[in-house]
């Protein structure tokens, strides 16, 4: 048996174990419930879910919020679990993120270790603290399905039966509930058919709508003498995440439904904007914290580009750098002076979703330092707290010498639902 201190008492849970319950999780609000999510469907060869994942996460999202419905006050915490060996795999946060932004709710994103409940960081040391040391109520902890069934497995009675996930099988979640001490798991069916189609939401830009700043254009030459090894012939798109604060006072580390329709709808916009493809898809790491009490993790630019990238079956590339460090962000991109440099950057198309007070910063720094033009610095325009619209496009040409100008995806944020986009679907 598992045993944990909770107020200083020993406690042996006797584990019940279900197979595949026809019914949806009760939930009880005077138990602990954590609610395991899995990964759905990847895409190979990337770190994001496939398109079939993505709708598959987008419709989970919403079954879920059915089954946490009257009980949203319960939910205590939202996880997503990668492990340290595949610390970019944004699977887990992907699929579980609809749910999240449905919520109102910020996610902790976590990179854990293996092993059971003496492994430090390991998801079921994770598990078993919250069991011994936080209050009753629902847990959603979204992670592949090994991990849940290698998590499950140390949790449980070695005796009894044992409970999974069915590899390959991503319907499936599984539900621990810890109650009068006794624990019951069991494994429930989501029902969704699978769909291979990207779920667009035709957004058009807003007639008769004017971009946010007013065009500007300047240039700067490379200069003469510099420590800095510039890229050339390269462009770089940088947008601001999408819609995130419904007041100033708002913050989580993630969108609100209004940036959910920008950030799966715009994709049309930004292709054409661009011209094409962009070879690369630079934003935010996931694990980044942002305010909160420590438990917020800064997702939103991450997945902001993420439905472009799933879309694209591209990977996305995590900064390995903080999201407030501008000066990495600048001369990463366009000098191979920083360890965080990458030949991808040169002769190419990137597209970097980040938040919009560090990119003027870091187009700043650009200009005014790494270019040594400080009166080029002055011509970049402000970027007001409420415009999610604006794209700066930067372009070095075979010298290295740098353009800059602005342009708009031409969605008006006034004009977006503030409810978030349903995604009905078929159930099997």
């Amino acid at each position: 048996m598992k045993i944990f201190s909770r107020f200083g008492l020993s406690c042996v849970l006797a584990f019940s174990h279900a197979a595949l319950a026809d019914t949806m999780p009760p939930l009880n609000s005077n138990a602990w419930n954590i609610v395991f999510v899995q990964s759905f469907e990847a895409a190979p060869k990337t770190n994001n879910l496939s398109v079939q994942g993505f709708n598959h996460a987008l419709r989970f999202g919403q079954e879920l919020n059915t089954v946490t419905a009257g009980k949203s006050r319960d939910i205590r915490q939202i996880y997503s679990l990668a492990a340290q060996s595949a610390a970019q795999d944004m699977t887990s946060l992907q699929s579980i993120e609809p749910f999240a932004v449905l919520n109102n709710r910020e996610v902790t994103h976590v990179l854990v270790n293996s092993g059971g409940i003496s492994a430090y960081n390991s998801p079921a040391y994770i598990i078993n603290n919250i069991l011994g040391n936080q209050p009753r109520g629902s847990y959603i902890m979204a992670m592949s399905a090994d991990l849940i069934n290698s998590t499950v497995a140390a949790l449980s009675d070695p005796t009894a039966p044992a409970t999974g996930i069915t590899p390959g099988n991503y319907n499936q979640y599984l539900v621990l509930s810890l109650e009068n001490g006794r624990t019951a798991i069991n494994v429930y069916d989501d029902n969704i058919r699978p769909d291979t189609r990207y779920p667009d939401l035709h957004l058009k830009p807003t007639a008769h709508y004017a971009c946010p700043q007013k065009p500007v254009t300047f240039s700067a030459k490379k200069p003469d003498a510099s420590k800095y090894q510039f890229n050339t012939n390269q462009t770089v798109y940088l947008i601001r995440h999408v819609e995130a604060h419904p007041n100033s006072a708002f913050e989580n580390g993630n969108f609100v439904c209004q940036g959910a329709w920008r950030a799966i709808g715009a994709n049309d916009i930004l292709l054409k904007k661009m011209g094409g493809n962009a070879k690369n898809v630079l934003t935010t790491n996931p694990g980044n914290l942002i305010g909160c009490d420590g438990s917020c993790s800064y997702i939103r630019p991450s997945l902001t580009i993420a439905p472009y990238a799933i879309w694209h079956n591209q990977q996305l590339m995590l900064a390995e750098f903080q999201w407030n460090d501008a000066p990495t962000l600048a001369t990463s991109l366009f000098t191979r002076n920083t360890p965080y440099s990458s030949v991808a950057f040169d002769k190419s198309t990137t597209l970097v979703a980040w938040e919009h007070e560090h990119i003027v910063e870091a187009v700043q720094y650009l200009f005014d330092t790494v270019y040594a033009n400080p009166a080029a610095a002055q011509k970049i325009p402000a970027w007001s707290f409420t415009d999610y619209d604006s794209i700066w496009i930067l372009k070095t040409d075979d010298k290295g010498n740098i353009t800059f100008s602005n342009d708009c995806e031409g969605i008006d944020s006034n004009a977006l639902p503030s409810t978030c986009p349903a995604f009905a679907g078929d159930t099997q």
